[in-house]
């Protein structure tokens, strides 16, 4: 080989410095670089499950915030309309009481007046008749015996007892 300009032992040297160089390359240049690599594969994998994983959580979030949105508005509404109907209930039973407090005070009220009627009658009837014994009294004094007198106080007495 020396004829065509090759040394062997350059070559062999240049082998030897190409394996350690290879071999070096492998193991701290090309192996560590794989190896970051591979692990950046993974946790970009990892990553994109995880982000889809919480995009599915954000919609389903989304899903439940809006159901649970649904729900509460059904809640209120279905309070809303308890609620409006007790107070109807309560405003029909405050006016009923309300017609019966005012109906036992017009029949007291009437009741009343109706006694106060009565009681102005009998002081009414007593006065006339008062006025009618002092009248007959006083005025036939002079043309009437005390028992004529006596006789036409007693019959109008009795006409106002009637009347």
């Amino acid at each position: 080989m020396e004829n065509l300009g090759i040394d062997i032992k350059l070559l062999v040297a240049q082998l030897i410095n190409f394996g350690l160089f290879f071999f070096i390359y492998k193991k701290l240049i090309a192996g560590p670089f794989v190896a970051v690599m591979k692990s950046e594969k993974v946790k970009d994998a990892e990553r994109r499950k995880i982000h889809e994983e919480a995009q599915k959580q954000k919609e389903l979030l989304l899903i439940q915030e809006k159901s649970a949105k649904e729900e509460i508005h059904k809640k209120t509404e279905e309070s809303l309309k308890a609620v409006r109907h007790a107070a109807e209930l309560e405003r029909a039973s405050l006016i009923k009481k309300a017609q019966e407090e005012s109906q036992e005070i017009i029949k007291r009220s009437s009741k009343q007046i109706e006694e106060e009627r009565r009681l102005m009658e009998k002081q009414y009837k007593e006065t006339l008749a008062k006025v009618s014994v002092m009248t007959v009294e006083h005025v036939l004094k002079d043309f009437l015996t005390e028992d004529m007198q006596k006789q036409i106080n007693a019959k109008v007495l009795t006409n106002l007892e009637k009347n």
